[in-house]
């Protein structure tokens, strides 16, 4: 397929994206979140087929990727319903990604340091904000829901900016971008969690996820020029 077309694709994705996003904020109906997220999984699965010819050497991080964005669809989806169930899954999204990541920098002496140092950096910052929660949030389970999946996505995180570190490719900047606004967004929503009158906040969290989630659907593309 031409660039120009898979362009085009891309371009129409994103507004699907951004126009269901924009619905569900305005009208708060489940429909629209489910087709948002629909939407930047179709869209990864599109730049999947796109680019395998052309990643043979970068299946294993493709095929990752690919599961990461399903399995954060999913996850998108299940949350509404069962909270926990549905952070469980993102959690699990968050691991592909970071398994895609491995691929993109194998660990090595150095490569690991800097992974480990980077990823416990983000965890001690992800941690503080637990110092904030209210009291009412101070149980045992949501204690441990919180400290496994910020460890989840710390490791994600750490590995992102690592390989951005480590690499200094235009692609590991993307990644990290991607990565980046996805954590930015689940703060946001811890944050207001604990400040449920807030609902600004809550708006910002929903348009920075799925701006992560567009990112992370076109970054084959982003691959296959570096």
């Amino acid at each position: 397929m031409s660039t120009q077309k898979t362009i085009v694709i891309n371009i129409i994705s994103a507004c699907a994206v951004i126009t269901f996003a924009v619905l569900y904020i305005v009208t708060d109906s489940f429909i629209f979140k489910a087709f948002a997220s629909i939407s930047f999984a179709a869209a990864g699965i599109i730049n999947f087929i796109l680019t395998r010819n052309r990643l043979k050497e970068y299946r294993f991080f493709s095929v990752m990727l690919l599961c990461g964005l399903i399995t954060a669809m999913i996850g998108d989806i299940v949350i509404n319903h069962i909270f926990l169930a549905g952070a469980a899954i993102f959690a699990a999204a968050h691991i592909f990604f970071l398994l895609a990541q491995f691929r993109l920098c194998p660990p090595d002496k150095r490569s690991i340091k800097r992974d480990i140092i980077c990823g416990a950096a983000i965890f001690l910052i992800n941690m503080s904000i637990l110092l904030f929660a209210p009291p009412q949030f101070r149980n045992w389970t949501t204690i441990a829901v919180c400290v496994i999946y910020a460890a989840v996505i710390s490791a994600m995180i750490g590995k992102a900016i690592s390989n951005c570190v480590g690499m200094k490719t235009t692609f590991s900047k993307y990644m990290l971008l991607g990565t980046g606004l996805f954590l930015l967004s689940d703060t946001l929503l811890v944050i207001y969690g604990f400040m449920e009158n807030f609902t600004l906040i809550h708006t910002i969290s929903i348009s920075v996820y799925y701006i992560s989630e567009i990112i992370l659907a076109d970054s084959y593309l982003m691959l296959a020029k570096d």
